[in-house]
């Protein structure tokens, strides 16, 4: 199972910290419990280097965790990159969700620049 906090901080940001195993047994419960009604401020910042495991379910929620922060007008940062999700996404070619662009400022500029 693993273990989520979630911090809000003084200088506008959300720090979330996602340790353990982040497989299809828990997603739905961290899901409910953590991140339905999830608020953020205008950075946050995630911490994913203590995940052990990771499967599918993971990646799919750490995906809508990501989705759930762009919606609130939220820049997202991946600050640390365990090996588990490295790995992940080295075999199914996620680089651009996990590893390319740790900022989402980054990513979005470089989508406008691919459109030109």
């Amino acid at each position: 199972m693993a273990d989520i906090k979630i911090t809000q901080k003084r200088n506008n940001s959300t720090e979330i910290i996602i340790s353990g195993e982040l497989t299809i047994y828990c997603v739905m419960e961290i899901y409910q419990q953590h991140f339905q009604q999830l608020k953020v401020k205008e950075i946050t910042l995630l911490k994913l280097e203590n995940i052990t495991e990771i499967d599918t379910a993971g990646v799919q929620l750490l995906i809508m965790l990501m989705k759930i922060i762009n919606e609130q007008n939220s820049n997202y940062q991946i600050t640390s990159l365990g090996e588990a999700v490295t790995d992940y996404s080295n075999l199914f070619q996620l680089n651009s969700y996990f590893i390319d662009f740790k900022n989402t400022n980054e990513m979005a500029s470089n989508k406008k620049e691919g459109q030109q």
